[in-house]
């Protein structure tokens, strides 16, 4: 990352956690912009600003939003935060602002985006973390903080790391270094395989998934076959997940998953990087994981109907 106090940011992705992480780090005084794949939304956007409420407060935000990373130039400090299916198209879209000094960092869901992002720029260049953060969309230039949870995030280049979470922090985003960072991607890949693809398909908030008997089994069934798999792969990403799991929906118990909105609004889902990817990667190392490989199919078969039955 440049060596300055205060780097250039940029933030791929105007969706709900973009324009947060966005429109608070601009709050807090920092050098900011959005990169939008859509010119004609970038373009109001980048005119009218937009609205901020919630657990972060209320206020405006008039963050630059821009189409072009060309046009942004080089940036210190590029953060992705777009669909895990968009993550190749966010590498070509902003590898114009991406400097020989420039760190990399992905705060999305999914497990994936991070062997992308290395393979484009460099192990050493990216930083992978998650969020605990919540947020969703009234509009396009309205967007509602739902609550600011803790930031965990690593790579190869601790400084950067630690400087990534000194700006985030100043923005009151908290965040912190972790040495395992395939631990904590994969324990939050895990409470959203338990989560999101029965919160979508049974369309029940969080809290109702472990009031129905049959969904709870499921969800416990889900989170241990995606722990065995990331133990097969070498990875730990904690004690007693089936736990974990339900306390998050404890927790987040009156929230409508994103799955749900994603599926509910006819829109793609990250299905295929939640639980399509554990059961994936289980074929290929032995691991059996039929329910994780049934809810992905279940998923998308709602996907093509949602779309077939959509006006």
């Amino acid at each position: 990352m440049v060596e300055t106090m205060h780097p250039r940011i940029l933030v791929v992705g105007p969706g709900s956690m973009g324009l947060t992480h966005a429109g608070l780090l601009w709050r807090a005084g920092l050098d900011v912009t959005v990169l939008d794949h859509r010119p004609e939304r970038a373009q109001r956007l980048n005119a009218d600003g937009y609205r901020v409420s919630g657990a972060a407060g209320e206020f405006h935000a008039a963050v630059p939003v821009n189409a072009s990373a060309a046009e942004v130039g080089a940036c210190g400090l590029i953060i992705i935060l777009v669909k895990a299916y968009s993550t190749r198209d966010a590498v070509a879209h902003c590898a114009d602002a991406v400097s020989d000094q420039s760190v990399v960092l992905t705060l999305q869901n999914g497990l994936g985006n991070l062997e992308v992002l290395q393979g484009a720029f460099g192990p050493e260049r990216v930083l992978a973390g998650t969020t605990a953060s919540g947020a969703y969309r009234l509009s396009d230039d309205e967007v509602v903080v739902a609550g600011i949870g803790q930031i965990a995030l690593g790579g190869e280049d601790r400084r950067a790391a630690e400087r990534a979470c000194g700006l985030l922090c100043a923005a009151g985003l908290p965040a912190q270094v972790s040495d395992d960072v395939q631990a904590i991607l994969w324990a939050k890949a895990i409470v959203n395989a338990g989560i999101n693809p029965l919160g979508a398909l049974t369309r029940l908030r969080n809290g109702q998934l472990l009031q129905a008997p049959s969904v709870r089994m499921l969800m416990g069934r889900i989170v241990r076959e995606a722990c065995r798999v990331a133990h097969a792969a070498g990875v730990a990403p904690g004690e007693d997940l089936v736990a974990m799991v339900e306390e998050v929906a404890r927790k987040t118990a009156n929230n409508r998953c994103s799955m749900l909105q994603d599926l509910t609004a006819g829109r793609p889902t990250e299905i295929d990087y939640i639980n399509g990817y554990v059961a994936t990667l289980g074929r290929e190392l032995g691991c059996s994981c039929p329910v994780n490989g049934a809810v992905r199919d279940l998923v998308a078969a709602a996907h093509l109907r949602r779309g077939r039955c959509a006006p």
